[in-house]
């Protein structure tokens, strides 16, 4: 049965799913914190608004997976991993053939990858904070992963106790690969300001309602904060933020029709305008007297 909890943000309804509580109905082994789950969809293009509360791996067995967090975004194949904290994200699931959207999913509390990355103090903590570690699968956590996906097929208990130690081979097996991003991710400060928000999501189409979302704050509070900052509603400095950064590939060389897609206008013409109305010029004016 899926889960989940509705919030008004400036009288908007909107849904926000919260994990690992929407996946109770997919197979799955439960341990005390830690689940093990066969999770299958037939997903769509759409987006939806989740919460994560705890700590999870998920390893993409068919589909893709498009992820947006407030640090960043990406995109998870299949032969990929990530480690995903908790707190909100954007995501959207699909699959490109008749064959639903699949992963392997481990959520556990980020307690368990605290006394983990605890064990190890000598190690120093990187400069580079995390705010997710996406990785290729080999062939050491793809037979992880083909383990666990018998375990559950077999509707195989585990105790607390092995649950944990199946949790911190995959700790440990990251940690080989990745030592100072998962030191980061577990005992780094997150960058959550509202600067990096938008600089790391200007590019990716979302609205001010799912910026809002990733910010932790209702839609008229996201707002508020943000003028605030900047002088300016959202829209308007995303917009223009947009502009001058087409402003800088021009510059480089590529002509308005090969940018304006990029930049979120569905027309040569409005790109054309808009760029005018910021700037004075055409996009081809301002290449040629730059």
């Amino acid at each position: 049965m899926v889960a989940l909890i509705i919030i008004y943000y400036f009288n908007e309804l909107m849904q926000v799913f919260q994990v690992p509580d929407i996946v109770k109905g997919h197979p799955q082994i439960e341990a005390g914190d830690i689940r093990f789950v066969d999770y299958r969809d037939k997903g769509g293009p759409f987006r939806n608004r989740v919460l994560f509360k705890t700590f999870a791996f998920s390893f993409v067995q068919h589909g893709q997976k498009h992820i947006y967090r407030a640090e960043g975004s990406t995109i998870l194949r299949s032969g990929q991993g990530m480690l995903i904290p908790e707190g909100h994200s954007i995501i959207a699931e699909h699959s490109d053939s008749n064959e639903p959207y699949n992963s392997i999913i481990i959520f556990f509390p980020a307690s368990l990858g605290q006394e983990f990355i605890a064990s190890r103090e000598h190690q120093e903590l990187g400069k580079e904070i995390a705010p997710y570690i996406h990785f290729e699968i080999d062939g050491y956590i793809d037979e992880y992963v083909k383990s666990l996906k018998a375990l559950i097929f077999r509707g195989q208990k585990l105790s607390s106790e092995l649950a944990m130690i199946k949790v911190n081979e995959l700790l440990t097996a990251l940690y080989d690969l990745y030592p100072h991003l998962l030191i980061s991710l577990f005992g780094g400060r997150r960058d959550l300001s509202l600067k990096n928000l938008i600089e790391q999501n200007l590019l990716k189409e979302l609205s001010v309602e799912e910026l809002a979302f990733l910010a932790n704050r209702s839609v008229s509070s996201f707002k508020r904060d943000f003028i605030k900052m900047y002088g300016v509603p959202p829209q308007q400095y995303i917009r223009d933020r947009k502009l001058e950064i087409a402003g800088k590939e021009l510059l480089k060389g590529r002509s308005a029709s090969e940018l304006y897609l990029d930049f979120g206008y569905q027309h040569l013409s409005n790109f054309n305008t808009a760029f005018k109305r910021k700037f004075g010029v055409t996009p081809s004016t301002y290449r040629s007297i730059a």
